[in-house]
């Protein structure tokens, strides 16, 4: 046989459904030590302090029910008992000695009424008696009040805001409107326009060559929407930087900051005259990269060392400065993609600075020169030539008494790394090859085999007629 020893709520036990019961003997009180379960039987309740249990459960005997001996020959059946009294969860009150009330007993109903022998069955167990008298104890202090804990500062912020950077620089920005040769009529008229800003009070404006290239006259609007005629002081299609000069009061000129110091992620802003027509437009971004290079396509050669960023711009806003949030031009804008959204590119600013200032000077830029024709290996070809490198530019010919051939490098030689920047696909020898001037010496990786070593190489000038190749 199984027993079920059930825990029931005070002076209540739970019996499983299918179980018989049949009345047991009664139970004399049992005394309840403070806060402890009694068991009488089958059943237990949980009495307070100072009360007995009064067991008047029922014994389980297991799912078969009992069967009652057969009456003798010529004796009368005897008598079905009446059905068990179960006890319901309600429990009944009366007055105690002190006119309160004590709760003595329990409402009963036939098992008949509540269920059968295969449905859900219920016992008592019942506390008798007044609960002793607990002393109460001390109350628990209140919880500590935990610190409020300060609110999250705020990320940094940039120390001026774009209105102010815009009061700042926009009287600088002009708008270039370039004339020429209408074919149909002979006739100079305006051909196209950008933007520019000046750099010094002799009224020197810094633009894009190609914005000015082809051009017969120039002349600029300034922030106060006044025109003035603008003389060409020299161009140079490697940069795609140019400059012009106007004469008369500067209204205000703007300050080339350090691009070498820009970061990705850092935010930027672009001024300038989208369409020729909304002058003074501001868009804001952020650096996405820095020395990127534009390969050399139909709209011109390859661009080198550019700054990409998303602040939008437009036709028109090339030669427009990029500025940060303090005010300084960090890039001149100049290139950007039709068919994609946010991304765009400016001439460094440091490029800008040697730029103009040879252009302002001689009219024109020296470019170093090594004196070789190169093409830069991608993975497939490293892969299908099985060479020892990770990137770098094949040397396909070297010009004689030039400055390579000098140093000592050889057709068939692959240029790794000048000054230990590595030359590459992305990062080609003439864009490695733009930061230094001429007449100086740098050391370059060579890979020849499979042997790899430096070379000392002096740049010379490149001459004006070789089309852009270190």
């Amino acid at each position: 046989m199984i027993r079920s020893r059930i825990l029931a709520r005070p002076a209540v036990a739970v019996l499983a459904a299918g179980l018989v019961v049949v009345p047991a003997a009664a139970q004399e009180p049992v005394p309840a030590a403070p806060g402890v379960a009694i068991a009488r039987g089958p059943l237990t309740a949980w009495c307070e302090p100072g009360q007995t249990l009064l067991g008047g459960g029922f014994d389980l005997l297991g799912t078969t029910p009992a069967v009652a001996e057969p009456p003798a020959e010529g004796e009368d059946a005897p008598a079905l008992p009446p059905p068990p009294l179960i006890a319901t969860n309600r429990p009944t009150a009366r007055p105690n000695a002190d006119g309160g009330l004590a709760q003595t007993g329990w409402t009963v109903l036939p098992n008949s009424i509540i269920g059968t022998a295969a449905g859900p069955l219920y016992a008592y167990a019942l506390c008798l008696g007044e609960p002793a008298a607990v002393p109460e104890s001390a109350p628990l202090p209140p919880l500590p009040r935990l610190p409020e804990a300060p609110p999250a500062p705020l990320p940094p912020s940039d120390p001026v805001d774009a209105v102010a950077v815009f009061d700042e620089v926009a009287q600088s920005v002009v708008t270039v409107i370039v004339e020429g040769p209408n074919p149909e009529t002979g006739r100079v008229e305006p051909i196209s326009s950008g933007s520019g800003f000046f750099i010094d009070e002799a009224g020197h404006i810094v633009t894009n060559n190609h914005v000015v290239d082809g051009g017969a006259a120039f002349s600029v609007v300034l922030s106060d929407g006044s025109e003035r005629p603008a003389t060409p002081v020299g161009g140079d299609p490697t940069s795609d930087l140019a400059v012009l000069k106007v004469d008369g009061p500067v209204p205000d000129v703007l300050s080339l900051g350090d691009s070498d110091a820009l970061r990705p992620g850092q935010a930027v802003l672009a001024i300038g005259s989208p369409l020729g027509t909304f002058a003074n437009t501001i868009t804001d971004g952020i650096v996405g990269a820095v020395a990127r290079t534009l390969p050399a396509d139909a709209a011109g050669p390859e661009l080198l060392d550019l700054i990409q960023h998303n602040a939008a711009i437009n036709p028109g806003n090339s030669g427009g400065p990029l500025v940060t949030l303090t005010g300084e031009v960090v890039g001149v804008n100049t290139a950007g993609f039709e068919d994609t959204q946010g991304l765009f590119f400016a001439v460094p600013s440091r490029t800008v600075v040697e730029v103009s200032s040879q252009l302002i000077a001689d009219g024109r830029v020296d470019y170093p020169f090594m004196g070789v024709t190169v093409f830069p290996l991608d993975e497939a070809t490293i892969a299908q030539w099985e060479l020892p490198v990770a990137s770098g530019s094949y040397v396909e010919s070297v010009v004689p008494d030039g400055p390579s051939a000098q140093a000592g490098i050889m057709p068939g030689d692959v240029v790794v790394a000048i000054e230990l920047e590595p030359v590459s696909a992305e990062r080609s020898l003439a864009g490695v090859l733009f930061r230094y001037v001429p007449g100086e010496t740098v050391q370059a990786t060579i890979q020849r085999g499979t042997e790899r070593f430096r070379l000392a190489v002096t740049l010379a000038v490149r001459p004006v007629t070789l089309e852009v190749r270190p």
